[in-house]
C-alpha cells in the first residue's frame, strides 16, 4: 500500500478568499435569477436586484483586500488582478442598470456570473496552493 501524501495546508488568507470569491459567485447567480423574477413581473424585486448588486460590489472589495493578503504572503497576483476586473465590470452593471440601458446590462450581467464562477473556481482548482509552494521553493 502506498503511502499516504502528506496533506498541504491551505494558507488562511486563500481560505478567506476562497470563501470571498464563492460569495461573490452566490450573489452572482442570486442577481440573475432577481433578474428574471423582475423582467418577468414580479416588479417589486426590482429594488432588491439593485440593493444585491450594491451588495456584490461591497463583497468583491473584501475579495479583493483578501486577494492582495494572500499575493503578499507568497501567492500569485493574477487573483488580485482579476478581482479588479470584476469591480471594473460591476460598476459598468450599475451605470448601465442605472441609466436603463438593458440590452447590455443583460449581457454584460452574464459575462459577469461566467468570470465570477471561472475566478471562483480557479481559486479551488486542484493542486492550486501546491503549486504556489512549488513556485516559491525554486525561486529560494
Amino acid at each position: 500500500m502506498a503511502p499516504e501524501p502528506a496533506a498541504v495546508r491551505r494558507p488562511p488568507t486563500l481560505i478567506l478568499l476562497q470563501t470571498a470569491a464563492t460569495v461573490v459567485m452566490s450573489l452572482a447567480i442570486g442577481q440573475a435569477g432577481l433578474a428574471a423574477a423582475f423582467l418577468t413581473g414580479h416588479r417589486s424585486l426590482k429594488q432588491v436586484h439593485a440593493v444585491n448588486g450594491f451588495l456584490i460590489v461591497a463583497v468583491t472589495v473584501a475579495c479583493l483586500v483578501c486577494a492582495v493578503l494572500y499575493q503578499r504572503n507568497g501567492g500569485p497576483r493574477w487573483p488580485a488582478a482579476a478581482a479588479i476586473l470584476l469591480l471594473l465590470v460591476e460598476v459598468a452593471q450599475i451605470v448601465l442598470g442605472e441609466t436603463d440601458v438593458a440590452g447590455a446590462h443583460i449581457f454584460l450581467g452574464v459575462l459577469f456570473v461566467t468570470s465570477a464562477t471561472l475566478y471562483t473556481s480557479y481559486l479551488f482548482r486542484p493542486g492550486f496552493s501546491k503549486s504556489r509552494q512549488r513556485a516559491r521553493s525554486v525561486r529560494q
